[in-house]
């Protein structure tokens, strides 16, 4: 099969912070047969490898990074790409120097919203949040990320008396995901996966996996998964360009759970330009 390649670059409507990169730019690689084009696009602050590796590795057909292998995992699985649209959960940050309630009856009714939690003071945090989740509308649902930031102990003291109603499931909060267990109000939570989602035959109590084909899973076992309905897939990204998302919108219509894909909002696409590599 022939490829041709092209750099892609788009600005983000604001900067963004993963892990100690901040970035205002994302750039990407798209490559294409004359039929597809899928993106090598890992994220800076996320990814090990860098682009120019990510390009390296699909060129040698070694496919060890897994942003060259979802786009080969593209190229052998689809002949075409179908426009489908999807539900997804909007992003939501916690600003301390906003009023929770103010921002919580702000929002939609009927929708999922995602938290990344942990980044402040926690007892701050867990008290802003605590008045955030009494003023959410009505059907309105929480993910809260926890980026393995808590111990047992600092997350049983951030929940303790906080509504756990419309949260549907906390995202990889501890350190130790083994010390879920030691949770005081596990029976109330469940749990979804990420950074550990490798280990998801062995963690039987977690319910969820979050799935980003492009970074913590391949696409094959996102899809065998989805298949298998052993754990309910959360279908993911990492802040990929156009190309990719349009590819897990379709890859997202196969399950039935809300698929996290609202970033290309973030992206400046008035901006986008794709120029021959």
């Amino acid at each position: 099969m022939t490829f041709t390649y092209s750099k892609g670059v788009c600005k983000l409507n604001s900067p963004i912070t993963i892990g100690s990169e901040v970035i205002n730019e994302r750039h990407w690689i798209e490559v294409s047969n004359g039929v597809l084009k899928v993106d090598l696009a890992p994220l800076p602050g996320l990814h090990i490898e860098s682009l120019e590796e990510s390009l390296k590795d699909f060129k040698s057909q070694k496919f060890l990074t897994p942003s060259a292998l979802f786009v080969k995992e593209c190229f052998d699985i689809f002949t075409s790409i179908m426009s489908v649209e999807v539900d997804s959960n909007s992003l939501q940050f916690i600003d301390l120097e906003q009023n929770p309630s103010s921002i919580a009856s702000s929002l939609e009714e009927n929708q999922i919203y995602k938290i990344k939690i942990g980044r402040n003071d926690l007892y701050k945090e867990s008290s802003w949040l605590k008045d955030f989740i009494k003023n959410l509308p009505k059907n309105t649902q929480l993910r809260l990320d926890g980026n393995r930031n808590f111990t047992a102990a600092t997350l049983n003291s951030y929940l303790d008396l906080m509504d756990l109603e419309k949260i549907q499931y906390l995202e990889e909060p501890l350190k130790d995901v083994m010390s879920w267990t030691e949770l005081e109000r596990r029976d109330e939570l469940s749990l979804a996966l990420d950074e550990n989602i490798a280990l998801r035959r062995s963690l039987d109590f977690a319910k969820y996996l979050v799935a980003k084909p492009t970074f913590n899973i391949s696409l094959r076992e996102t899809l065998r998964e989805l298949a298998l309905e052993n754990q309910e897939v959360i279908v993911s990204n990492a802040f990929d360009p156009p190309n990719n998302i349009n590819i897990l919108k379709m890859i997202a219509s196969e399950g039935d759970q809300v698929c996290g894909l609202d970033t290309l909002k973030y992206f400046n696409l008035d901006s986008l330009k794709v120029s021959p590599l």
